[in-house]
């Protein structure tokens, strides 16, 4: 297996993957997602994909074997205040992180976790940042991720804007 970072011509499978994740932990909450949601998101993220990764602002990897692509990731450059651990106004926001069923368990998505921390690394990047799935947490944590207890978030629905 190797990891390599993707190009636009792999936006397809990213999406895929993409797509994918999200019915899956979904489904293992005993939820499931409308199938024009599930379109419209993927098309939402293949636009962003489109947008965003030839200038840098997003970057991706594939994990190949036999050229076939079998797990992805990426991270998306989002600007936030600076810290004072951090003065930094970068952080990275790791996302989309992705292994076929048929490949699970063959360190695929903590290989691509490792790359996108090492790019972080190699753009002075010191925050990294990501909503982690139940089936992804441990790869995390063994990466050296952990919870904020004091993070928290609201989402707007469409009507609350007055």
């Amino acid at each position: 297996m190797i990891i390599e970072s993707a190009g636009l011509a792999d936006i397809p499978v990213l999406c895929r993957h993409h797509r994918k994740m999200f019915l899956e932990m979904w489904a293992l909450k005993g939820l499931s997602i409308d199938d024009a949601r599930v379109q419209a998101v993927e098309a939402a993220y293949r636009e962003k994909l489109e947008q965003e990764m030839p200038d840098g602002r997003c970057r991706a990897w594939v994990a190949k074997t036999d050229r076939q692509i079998i797990a992805s990731g990426a991270m998306s450059l989002v600007s936030l205040v600076p810290v004072p651990g951090d003065l930094n106004r970068f952080v990275a926001y790791l996302h989309s992180i992705y292994t076929d069923s048929s490949h699970r368990h063959q360190q695929c998505a903590r290989k691509v976790v490792e790359r996108a921390i090492r790019e972080c690394r190699a753009l002075g990047i010191r925050r990294v940042l990501l909503n982690a799935s139940d089936a992804g947490r441990r790869i995390y944590e063994q990466a050296g991720f952990c919870a904020l207890p004091d993070a928290i978030r609201l989402f707007l629905d469409d009507d609350d804007d007055g």
